[in-house]
């Protein structure tokens, strides 16, 4: 197969496999601007597809192989989770056609830029995207990006700016896909045991991002956890620019965090050696909820330094995100409880979310657990369970197959039930939507839990029985 730089080079028409996930559709719309011609095709119609489809992009719901005859594409674009027996991919195989993963044409496009900032870790990736973008913003700093989600302050998951010079981008370590982006600024948040269906170890896990590491720019500057125990065996030995954030150690700390109905502020200090010496850059007040954003404020703020932005900048930039969607997302209230959304998806995640909820000073945390992929529902069992239960109930629909066949794994959402003194299992979210109108009272938390399609169980409980939209502050 040819090289992605020259097939493109040549290249009129790109069909997009998978077009209606966020980035597929961020990535269609900017090939779309940069010239070609771009059709694509999804599974189901989306809010995403509409969007597209106005915007003069042709999209086929369904995958058959006469898209591909009828598209007649120079080159596809699909996503991970595109089966090597899917018709469209098939056919354009059979035809001839060079067709390459995402993270193949994300990174051609990356390379396009004279700046990058790439986002990774196991968590936290979208928010930290999302808040350095509205840094940058905030700045007048004109930056594209490239996320993994919607972006409230932009209304979009992805933004362009005008000379296309500084892009902030979202690096997913699944099936190494961050193995093809280049850049200068280099945030890793975090690193955990996820995507273990791929990675097996969580040696494997850290080698990967140790590779990543590669894919710094010379003279870049990687900027990471000082505290995370995984970040701290992948970086050893690491030789180049590095700035460090953390409660206790690194170059960028926040200290004197108080909490205003579940929104942190703190003070932000620079330690230019990671020593005692240290220079108050200034009162970060955050408006998303959660002792966790404070992490990710400080490394969106050595992000800032490292990009040559000012002290009052970065503390100014920072205070403007105002949150990203399905982290932690209001829908409404039913019975005086508040029924809310997030994409997390790993036991990690949960335990964060659920601590936020206490912080915000819920009664009772009732949980909407979707569990994701047959893997991770058999592979970290006994964790999703640890942390499940903590809470006062947990209501778990089927698991989301995504990419997936259970022919290897035997598991199901009952197995997941069995396990917890606490749980119901809920045949689809019609019954979802009245558990909940038939549990509710003031002083709870509703929160569906899951990057699948979760979200429709509190987007359909908002229809059927939402009250008011809920707001903090």
């Amino acid at each position: 197969m040819r090289n992605i730089k020259d097939t493109l080079k040549t290249a009129k028409k790109l069909h997009f496999m998978g077009i209606g996930g966020s980035s597929m559709s961020s990535l269609a719309q900017i090939a779309k601007r940069r010239g070609y011609t771009v059709s694509g095709s999804d599974m189901q119609e989306s809010e995403a597809t509409d969007r597209l489809q106005a915007l003069g992009i042709s999209v086929n719901v369904g995958q058959v192989a006469k898209n591909i005859d009828e598209q007649s594409p120079d080159a596809v674009v699909m996503t991970d989770a595109i089966s090597p027996t899917n018709p469209e991919r098939l056919r354009a195989e059979e035809l001839q056609i060079p067709v390459y993963r995402r993270a193949e044409f994300l990174g051609e496009i990356l390379d396009g830029y004279k700046t990058t900032v790439g986002i990774a870790g196991t968590h936290g990736k979208t928010t930290t995207s999302s808040m350095v973008t509205a840094m940058l913003l905030s700045a007048q700093k004109d930056p594209s990006a490239i996320i993994g989600g919607h972006m409230n302050l932009i209304g979009a998951s992805y933004r362009l700016g005008e000379k296309e010079d500084l892009c902030v981008f979202e690096s997913c370590e699944f099936k190494e896909s961050f193995r093809f982006f280049r850049s200068d600024v280099s945030i890793i948040l975090n690193i955990g045991e996820d995507h273990m269906e791929y990675f097996k170890t969580l040696d494997n896990v850290i080698s990967a991002f140790r590779n990543y590491l590669n894919n710094i720019k010379p003279n870049g500057t990687l900027v990471t956890n000082a505290e995370d125990e995984n970040v701290k065996k992948m970086r050893n030995g690491y030789q180049g620019n590095l700035l460090l954030f953390g409660w206790n150690d690194g170059h960028f700390r926040g200290e004197n965090v108080t909490l205003d109905q579940g929104l942190p502020s703190f003070d932000l200090y620079y330690h230019p050696n990671n020593d005692a010496q240290r220079e108050f850059f200034g009162r970060v007040s955050l408006s998303v909820p959660g002792r966790h954003n404070v992490l990710n404020a400080l490394a969106c703020a050595a992000a800032g330094f490292a990009l040559g932005l000012t002290k009052e900048e970065i503390v100014k930039g920072i205070g403007t995100y105002n949150g990203a969607g399905r982290r932690f997302e209001y829908h409404c209230t039913v019975n005086g409880a508040v029924v809310a959304d997030d994409y997390g998806h790993h036991p990690d995640a949960y335990r964060v979310t659920f601590r936020t909820a206490r912080d915000l000073g819920f009664q009772r945390i009732i949980a909407i657990h979707q569990p994701h992929t047959f893997s991770r529902t058999k592979m970290l069992m006994d964790d999703f369970v640890e942390v499940l239960s903590t809470v006062d109930k947990v209501l778990i629909p089927p698991i989301y197959p995504a990419r997936e066949t259970n022919d290897d794994y035997n598991v199901y959402a009952q197995d997941v039930v069995d396990r917890l003194d606490n749980a119901e299992f809920m045949e689809d979210f019609e019954h979802i939507a009245d558990r909940i109108k038939e549990l509710a009272q003031p002083g709870d938390l509703f929160i569906t839990l899951g990057c699948g399609d979760i979200y429709k169980a509190a987007v359909l409980t908002t229809e059927k029985y939402g009250e008011k939209k809920f707001l903090i502050k």
